[in-house]
């Protein structure tokens, strides 16, 4: 995970936040990796939308319509939350199951947010990463700690946490339409199963996915 610049490098220069700078053009591979990774997430709402469509009976136009009226994704989560609970409400493992991918989802959103709406930069003694830190956080006295350093693995792993969180939900979808692949809760009990499901189940919450 990201790491402070204070423990990477706390003698470093930044140039942060300067407008008219373009830190991600003197970093051309993070920045297409930081691409990906806003991307990946993209994958992620659109697993959500056809989530949503799926609890709400397969009636694409009108339950993307709602979705999408939706303003921000706790709205959307908490509207699947309520489908979930009126569809599954006889079904407690798949319920779990999916509180807890949508869990998983708020967690990943985090580290989406952050790219897209944090602030770059970067250090002339980091040649391999970018800098972010939140607009917030004033850069008149630069606080090191609150500036994080972004390597390729960092880019990297978000990437790999969305496209398996991709993956639960299409097997999710799949026990929702009772998919033949499906077949004595299979893909259910592959999802249980799953290190970063089964934190949640337990109450654990610290497992990224």
């Amino acid at each position: 995970m990201p790491q402070p610049l204070s423990r990477v490098a706390p003698n470093a220069g930044v140039a942060i936040g300067n407008a008219g700078d373009r830190p991600l053009l003197r970093h051309p591979d993070l920045a297409v990796l930081a691409i990906e990774s806003i991307a990946s997430w993209s994958n992620v709402e659109a697993f959500l939308l056809n989530l949503f469509v799926e609890l709400f009976g397969g009636r694409g136009s009108l339950a993307a319509n709602v979705y999408l009226s939706l303003d921000g994704q706790s709205a959307k989560n908490a509207a699947i939350d309520a489908a979930a609970t009126s569809v599954l409400g006889d079904s407690p493992d798949k319920l779990r199951v999916l509180k807890a991918i949508l869990a998983i989802a708020k967690t990943n959103k985090k580290d989406r947010d952050k790219l897209a709406h944090w602030v770059w930069g970067d250090s002339a003694i980091i040649t391999d990463a970018v800098l972010l830190t939140d607009p917030r956080i004033s850069t008149d006295s630069v606080d090191l700690s609150k500036i994080f350093v972004y390597r390729a693995v960092d880019f990297n792993s978000i990437i790999q946490s969305n496209d398996r969180l991709c993956g639960y939900g299409l097997n999710f979808i799949f026990i929702l339409n009772d998919h033949p692949s499906n077949e004595d809760d299979k893909l259910l009990k592959q999802l249980i199963a799953e290190p970063a499901i089964k934190a949640r189940l337990s109450g654990d919450g610290k497992s990224n996915s």
